[in-house]
């Protein structure tokens, strides 16, 4: 678990064992399993996986090739031509049915990772909410504190028309001019707070990405899976049939769905050992290719825990300077409230009373900002949500995915090789619906 003394991400025995997976490049030497995507040296140690399941899927192919054609020519001396006739159907129906269960696998992984990339998405949605949300408390907050300065600006013209005695003016103006420079101070702690957010790298332009990409490879895997599905009912109905024509296109379109298959799964474990990398240590990642000036921030919201807050000075500094600036409004109300008032006394306390609940309002908003928007909890919150989604769900997903890929794959090597074997014995017993069984017949009945 990769904390920083309190909340962090667990990550899954699956991405370990896939991060175990062996890395190496075109040379076959070993490459580092460091996820970084933008190096070409890295994606080809992950494309290793799909060649080396690709060259297992070739080496299987051949060997099960060989060993039907051995057992194939073996029966061929068996006086029972019916047992011959019913071997292969059997087996063929037996394929039929361990592949269906690889297309259930397939279904399955197939939703199960949009479910993940789903839930990505959701959660770079809600990301996006909290950082939006703070920016939102920040312009309320330098909004109020522009306002503030305006009142104060109109107080001091107000007490420069009033009929106080000069001693107790100038004593306003300083605590006045105190209240102007606090609520100064405030700003621009309130900017800092402002670029610290804006440092925070900006989530919300993948969501429709993630979406757009994930109904896309849905679409794509759904037609594959049905494709392999069709195949497999044309398979039963050549068996019902007995016909060698739909056995021989049968065979052709299964061969073709066994190199979509080989190749699917070499594309699912190849997401998988990627999806690995990066499960293994998201945090690194994330604080990798952050900025110098996001960095501080990006470590805050992964690691969370007893991490130092980077908005805490800020927000201290602010709520420091607003409060000096309420004692001074408290010291000028306490100043005219023990003299003789005159309309522009009255109005200047009106006027002080705006500003009182201005500033209250800002040390309101400042501490909701620190408390729900800016504090490790929610942030994080949405961050262990996107690791949970993607590095549960979708890295699952593609797992099962590619489990499915690989079953289809074996499967439709025994189906073309045992269709092959089926249509040439129906051909040669003259069974079946085929123009050469129908010659033959023809040639016996003339007979």
């Amino acid at each position: 678990m990769a904390t920083c003394g309190g909340i962090g991400f667990t990550v899954s025995s699956l991405a370990a064992e896939l991060h175990g997976f062996p890395h190496r490049n075109r040379n076959l030497k070993t490459v580092d399993s460091l996820f970084d995507p933008t190096n070409t040296t890295y994606l080809e140690g992950v494309g290793f996986s799909a060649v080396l399941f690709l060259i297992v899927g070739i080496i299987l192919t051949v060997f099960v090739c060989i060993y039907l054609c051995v057992r194939a020519c073996c029966c061929q001396g068996d006086p029972d031509s019916n047992k011959r006739r019913g071997c292969n159907p059997i087996f063929m129906i037996g394929c039929v049915a361990l592949a269906c269960g690889g297309l259930i696998l397939g279904y399955y992984g197939n939703e199960f990772t949009r479910d993940g990339v789903i839930g990505v998405a959701d959660a770079v949605v809600s990301a996006n909410g909290t950082i939006t949300s703070a920016n939102n408390r920040v312009n309320d907050i330098t909004r109020n504190l522009t306002g503030s300065e305006r009142l104060l600006g109109r107080f001091q013209l107000e007490i420069g028309n009033s009929t106080l005695p000069d001693p107790v003016k100038n004593r306003v103006n300083t605590e006045a001019r105190q209240a102007q420079r606090e609520v100064g101070g405030a700003a621009e702690q309130s900017g800092e707070i402002s670029t610290s957010l804006s440092d925070i790298p900006d989530v919300a332009k993948y969501d429709d990405d993630i979406r757009k990409y994930d109904d896309w490879r849905w679409k794509a895997t759904i037609g594959g899976l049905c494709f392999f599905l069709l195949i497999l009912l044309v398979a039963i109905l050549s068996v019902i049939c007995k016909s060698v024509c739909f056995l021989q296109l049968n065979a052709f379109l299964a061969l073709v769905a066994l190199i979509l298959a080989w190749l699917c799964g070499g594309v699912f474990i190849a997401v998988g050992v990627l999806g690995g990398d990066f499960c293994v240590d998201p945090n690194g990642y994330a604080e990798r290719v952050a900025s110098n000036s996001s960095r501080e921030q990006i470590v805050y919201i992964t690691r969370c825990g007893n991490c130092s807050n980077p908005f805490e000075s800020d927000f201290n500094r602010a709520r420091e300077s607003i409060r000096s600036a309420e004692d001074s409004v408290t010291n000028i109300t306490v100043l005219l409230n023990v003299t003789q008032p005159d309309n522009y006394t009255e109005q200047a306390l009106m006027t002080l009373d705006e500003l009182s609940i201005n500033l209250r309002g800002v040390d309101v908003t400042l501490v909701n900002l620190f408390s729900q928007d800016i504090n490790c909890t929610s942030l994080n919150t949405d961050y262990n949500s996107i690791l949970t989604a993607a590095c549960s769900k979708t890295l699952d997903g593609a797992v099962f995915t590619f489990s499915g890929c690989f079953v289809i794959g074996v499967m439709f090597v025994l189906l073309v090789v045992s269709m092959q074997l089926y249509w040439t014995r129906l051909r040669d017993e003259g069974l079946g619906f085929s123009p050469e069984t129908f010659k033959m017949r023809r040639r016996h009945n003339d007979y």
